[in-house]
């Protein structure tokens, strides 16, 4: 395998001249410490390869809300009895955290009494679950809605509701603006092949920001107190990890055929196991769909990667160092995520040539946006009008 170099050029040591620090403005006149703040990772997503010829064809997501819709499955079924009232909102323009903030408010409640299994996106009409700890309470739920978001269903459970127990986000996506048509060849084909499986740019934040703030962190440039924000950082770093990893195999062609040493994931499943030898039925499991390729998320603990699949893990390490050991002491344990994820039910129609719908489903972690830059140069909209402010 040839020497690992980053696939995505970002540079992250900047020149001082430029003082700017993921897109805003440097504080010090000290070059060294501008050296160290002119980080941007504002390009991470933009150089990443796509597994296909790059699109030729540009779009816009999120010109409104409603283009944007997402349904979440739980992997459960609430019980109809317990101490948890389950209450499965559809929520417009704003963000998870908020309404269970609000639901708190509402309902006077602790934060720990509040739960949900995943956060959608802020500009979407998103359905999800909530659970509110009542136990012994018949509450009304006459005052709750408001223009912001309402109840569809209410039911008990006996648990409170973890993150992490969905079995998938159903996607339903207005893209406008095209710029040409699509190739519908593309999509014939991502339907039973997948997509490399990037973490999107929600992840990482404005302008990279959550990626700038990691480094800072890991280098004790910082101290964050916020336990949820420190978590925030860190899982920021770690994707960006993933999505390093996994650019370097796309462009070298094997992130969807699997190497000696690999470690592969069940579908549908967290375990996974490790395969010195691979052989044709193994290939042939791969190809369709029982199990995936798995990337490594640092934190503690050895990756069970060997051979040619280790080679491409420690090429990263290599390559940070000090980052990789930065996660793994402030206490996060590691994991493995699949490189690709495959879209179920994957669905569209053509409504005009500047318009086409798509609707799929994606395992929870998934981002329909990996999705979307196989087949469109997508500018979000939603994205920008925030940026402005």
């Amino acid at each position: 395998m040839k020497r690992f170099e980053l696939v995505s050029e970002i540079p992250f040591y900047q020149k001082p001249s430029s003082h700017e620090l993921g897109g805003h403005k440097s504080n010090t006149s000290d070059p060294a410490e501008q050296k160290k703040d002119c980080l941007d990772f504002s390009k991470h997503l933009e150089q990443l390869p796509t597994a296909n010829s790059s699109p030729i064809v540009s779009g816009t997501i999120r010109e409104e809300n409603a283009d944007f819709r997402v349904t979440e499955t739980l992997s459960f079924e609430p019980s109809g009895e317990g101490e948890h009232l389950f209450l499965f909102i559809e929520k417009t323009g704003c963000n998870t955290d908020w309404v269970a903030k609000e639901l708190q408010r509402h309902f006077n409640l602790r934060s720990q009494d509040i739960g949900y299994a995943g956060k959608k996106d802020r500009y979407s009409v998103s359905r999800q679950w909530f659970s509110l700890h009542l136990p012994g309470k018949e509450v009304s739920l006459d005052t709750v809605d408001n223009e912001h978001y309402r109840v569809i269903k209410a039911v008990r459970h006996n648990k409170k509701l973890r993150k992490g127990v969905i079995k998938h986000n159903h996607f339903q996506l207005k893209i406008s603006q095209l710029s040409a048509g699509i190739d519908e060849n593309i999509l014939a084909k991502i339907s039973v092949e997948g997509v490399p499986n990037y973490f999107g740019y929600q992840r990482f934040g404005r302008h990279g920001d959550n990626l700038v703030k990691a480094v800072k962190l890991l280098e004790k440039q910082i101290k964050v107190k916020s336990r949820n924000k420190k978590g925030l950082y860190l899982s920021a770093m770690r994707s960006f990890f993933f999505n390093q990893l996994l650019a370097q195999r796309v462009a070298d062609g094997n992130w969807n055929y699997a190497l000696n040493g690999d470690c592969l994931s069940l579908d549908g499943s967290q375990s996974y196991f490790n395969c010195e030898e691979v052989d044709s039925k193994l290939q042939e499991r791969l190809k369709n769909g029982d199990v995936h390729i798995s990337g490594l998320m640092p934190g503690k603990g050895r990756s069970e990667t060997t051979y040619e699949a280790r080679d491409y893990e420690q090429a990263l390490i290599n390559a940070y160092p000090e980052w990789f050991d930065g996660v793994a002491e402030a206490g996060v344990s590691s994991s493995r995520r699949p490189l690709r994820v495959i879209p179920i039910n994957l669905q569209y129609a053509i409504e005009t040539n500047q318009v086409m719908r798509i609707e799929f489903a994606l395992p929870s972690g998934s981002f329909a946006t990996s999705v979307l830059r196989e087949v469109v140069n997508i500018k979000d909209a939603a994205l920008e009008r925030s940026l402005a402010k």
